[in-house]
């Protein structure tokens, strides 16, 4: 547990609560309900307004470079009139940054007038973190936009569709973690009227309006990833499609030598030209003749 203290506010950061932090928040007066839910993380995000405080679960998205996708974070707040306590579970590097600048006294502006003040910059620094994470995923999208328009063979073929996958998963778990956030920002906002008065109202609306550009982005991303599917499997539908046509047009070449080679293969009593003295080479001369015509029949269809 870490706390800071300037002019009237407080800002208390509790990381992986233990039983010496949960004792603590007992006395001040917290309610055993939200105790007990600050033990463990929470699933679903909420905002509650209680006598004297607001108690608000947010998860935020965080990129794991190993796994290659986002995973959710959580964070509760506890909000009194001057006072903010942040839990979190697990290292949040955007709240990390933010502490260490007010350790250093780089952030005095964040202890204005009151908690709410507090908390506008640390959701702030939360959804200006978004956008960078966002980052990895616009120049990822680029990068795969010019390796699918190039040539490519089938080994590359596999590896982007492995890219595709692991992009739009990473988008998915993006969108997932912060869809439910518009809904508690708003229920935020609305409280925080009631609980901090009128001058909150401009914070909330700016907190509000960096989430949905974060969501209009990752909305440009998954639309942008889908379409680069579509691209990546019409043309790998095309390849196929000309692979069949070659495949197709050889054997209908094939198809009718394997008829003479038949006819001409009977163990009949009187076969034609076999056993003649040039047999071989007339059977096969008929063959490359045949061969001949078949493709000048493709190419004037305009099949080859």
């Amino acid at each position: 547990m870490q706390k800071i203290q300037i002019k009237n506010l407080t800002w208390v950061d509790i990381v992986d609560p233990k039983k010496e932090d949960i004792l603590y928040l007992q006395s001040l007066d917290f309610h055993p309900v939200v105790l007990k839910e600050l033990q463990s993380p929470t699933l679903r995000p909420k905002v509650e307004e209680y006598d004297n405080y607001l108690y608000m679960v947010l998860h935020f998205p965080i990129y794991h470079p190993k796994e290659k996708t986002s995973k959710s974070m959580e964070i509760d707040f506890l909000i009194t009139k001057y006072s903010l306590i942040t839990v979190r579970y697990g290292k949040i590097q955007p709240l990390q940054e933010l502490w260490g600048k007010c350790q250093f006294g780089n952030e005095d502006s964040l202890f204005n007038y009151s908690a709410a003040s507090v908390l506008y910059y640390i959701l702030q620094e939360l959804n200006k973190f978004s956008f960078r994470q966002i980052d990895h995923i616009t120049k990822k999208i680029n990068a795969l936009e010019g390796k699918i328009f190039k040539n490519h063979n089938s080994k590359n073929e596999e590896k982007l569709v492995e890219e595709i996958s692991i992009i739009r998963r990473d988008i998915l778990d993006f969108r997932r973690t912060l869809k439910p956030q518009e809904t508690i920002l708003n229920s935020l906002r609305t409280r925080s009227i009631n609980f901090f008065g009128q001058i909150t109202l401009p914070y909330f609306d700016d907190i509000i309006g960096d989430h949905l550009r974060v969501w209009e982005l990752l909305d440009n991303h998954k639309e942008a990833i889908e379409s680069l599917q579509e691209s990546h499997n019409s043309l790998l539908s095309n390849k196929t499609n000309r692979i069949i046509k070659v495949l197709t047009l050889f054997t209908g070449i094939m198809l009718p030598l394997s008829l003479l080679a038949g006819i001409f293969g009977m163990n009949t009593r009187h076969d034609p030209i076999i056993g003649n003295r040039h047999d071989f080479w007339i059977i096969s001369g008929l063959m490359f003749i045949l061969a001949i015509i078949m493709i000048i029949i493709f190419k004037k269809k305009k099949w080859l």
